[in-house]
């Protein structure tokens, strides 16, 4: 029997908004619930400019936002936050900002935030064109569902776990009760693939943070185990795995 991940097992949280777009909290605040936790860094993902009801950030505020980040980890001991953000996925399949953008950011997530009843053909491009960007490190939330409240897209998703295992593009496993996107049967696939996972709580408060135990079950029950989990690694070993000059992650 394989030795399945645990929650203790989690390092980091990958995906985590502020007041900076739509979460409720400043970045000091956000940094001390998660060290209280018992995590070591956090990729700090607030929104992109086009999706307007979260006051998503424009390149302007993305880089004032690096500024505030670059002094937090001048006096944060052994707790780091990366500058991510979560990037929309565009209705052309275009993204919301530059390569010359991305390739500054720490970690860079993409997803789907519009446009939900494309045709599958359509919406799978669109996913597919995101995962071939090199800066693009992760799918939030792949499928798009809200459980009791929107089914998912009508996407493909043998054909974008098949695009994520070529480019080395991660899937995360969102913990929000109401996501758990993707499911246990997909983290199967992925870890079949050999595809990079993150189990996230996409926190937009900091109780979000103890979401966290739903997303490990998922993935537990998808067989997962430590090895195949990033946010599981120590920092140092993450952006080694990532690299300096791609948005992608390598073997184990």
């Amino acid at each position: 029997m394989p030795r399945l991940v645990t929650a203790e097992d989690i390092r980091g949280d990958l995906h985590v908004h502020s007041r900076w777009s739509d979460g409720m909290h400043s970045l000091d605040k956000v940094a001390a619930a998660a060290r209280k936790r018992g995590l070591a860094y956090i990729a700090l993902t607030d929104h992109s400019r086009s999706l307007g009801v979260t006051r998503g950030l424009t390149i302007e505020r993305l880089m004032e936002q690096r500024e505030e980040i670059t002094a937090f980890n001048r006096n944060s001991g052994d707790f780091r936050v990366l500058h991510g953000t979560e990037m929309d996925i565009l209705p052309d399949g275009s993204l919301d900002f530059p390569d010359e953008v991305l390739k500054e950011l720490d970690f860079v997530i993409a997803s789907i935030h519009s446009a939900f009843k494309q045709p599958r053909e359509q919406i799978t491009a669109r996913m597919v064109a995101a995962m071939r960007n090199p800066w693009v490190t992760m799918i939030a939330h792949p499928t798009g569902r809200v459980l009791g409240e929107r089914e998912a897209y009508e996407i493909d998703m043998d054909d974008v776990l098949r695009v994520a295992a070529e480019t080395g593009t991660a899937m995360e496993i969102n913990a929000y009760p109401l996501r758990l996107d993707i499911n246990d049967r997909q983290a199967r696939r992925t870890k079949e693939l050999g595809i990079p996972v993150a189990i996230n709580t996409d926190a937009h408060v900091i109780t979000n943070f103890d979401f966290l135990p739903y997303g490990v079950a998922t993935a537990r029950r998808g067989w997962l185990e430590k090895v195949d989990v990033l946010n599981a690694l120590e920092l140092p070993e993450l952006l080694r795995r990532k690299g300096r000059n791609s948005g992608k992650f390598g073997g184990h």
